[in-house]
């Protein structure tokens, strides 16, 4: 089970580019096998909490590391243009030399579409994802692709160079439970992650202090059940990712090791240890954890 840390949300400190930058350097300084972020516009419906923008910031990412795996997690196809998307993500898999998986969702936000005069319906999103992802694959194969969708239309279109991984770049798919549309979308490409959706939680309730990180865990035996249901839609051998994000920090060695050990029995492939980014004031303690290592287990 690779590990690797999830930095999200960036804002606060970490919506400072040098700050994400420096964390990832210190990431793969101390050995662990991934870096992500997350892929936000705005997270509170007046736009007062500062954010990065994930394409720029992955790009630098790639610039300031060399072994670790990167990417979002997870980037809403649904509010991008899948040509340019596609685009910026060849970009930097070239500039990280075959290192970035793409995580996609259908967005979690109302107000990253509605704010810009955008649908957010789910049943929309999901049109858009599916439709924006076939267009993706088709460009980072190299293809001159024709597509005649309900919501793009694509015409003898080429983008080149393609990315360095091929036939392209892995796709991670967010999911969340119990809804089984997620899984689905998942099975036919290259990973999952699955979250847990909060039921009692309204969009445009103050989650200043809610620890997002607990409320949304997937515990081992949700992971074996997301393993058992994707897997029985596979029609490929291919590797197929489980990417769980969770909190080790504050256990003792040995609960860890049981709890990463739990999961990995459960079928996880990846760890990410979500830091504690969404208080301000965090920045020194966070740098401090990664610094010390992946968890064992």
């Amino acid at each position: 089970m690779k590990k690797g840390v999830l930095v999200s949300p960036t804002i606060h400190e970490y919506s400072d580019p040098a700050n994400l930058l420096e964390l990832a350097r210190c990431t793969e300084a101390a050995d662990w096998d991934g870096f992500f972020i997350c892929d936000h516009l705005l997270l509170d419906p007046d736009g007062f909490l500062a954010l990065a923008d994930p394409s720029v910031m992955l790009g630098a990412i790639a610039a300031v590391t060399d072994k670790v795996i990167i990417g979002s997690m997870v980037t809403p196809v649904s509010r991008r243009r899948p040509w340019k998307l596609a685009k910026e993500f060849a970009s930097v898999d070239q500039l990280s030399n075959g290192r970035l998986r793409i995580g996609v969702g259908l967005g979690g936000m109302d107000q990253e579409f509605s704010n810009f005069g955008e649908d957010p319906d789910k049943r929309v999103l999901a049109k858009k994802t599916d439709e924006g992802l076939t267009i993706m694959e088709g460009l980072h194969r190299g293809d001159a692709v024709n597509f005649d969708g309900e919501i793009y239309q694509v015409k003898n279109a080429r983008l080149l160079p393609r990315p360095v991984q091929r036939p392209r770049i892995p796709v991670w798919v967010a999911a969340m439970l119990p809804a089984k549309p997620g899984q689905r979308r998942a099975a036919r490409w290259d990973g999952i992650m699955p979250h847990v959706m909060p039921k009692l939680l309204e969009e445009t309730q103050d989650i200043g202090d809610t620890d997002m990180r607990v409320l949304m865990a997937p515990s081992p035996e949700q992971i074996r059940e997301v393993v058992e249901f994707t897997s029985q839609l596979r029609d490929t051998d291919e590797p197929f990712d489980v990417i769980t994000s969770g909190i080790t920090a504050g256990l003792d060695e040995q609960t860890a090791k049981a709890k990463l050990q739990a999961y990995r029995d459960a079928g996880t492939t990846w760890w990410l240890e979500w830091l504690d980014c969404g208080k301000p004031g965090t920045l020194e303690q966070v740098l401090e954890q990664v610094q010390a290592g992946p968890p064992v287990g």
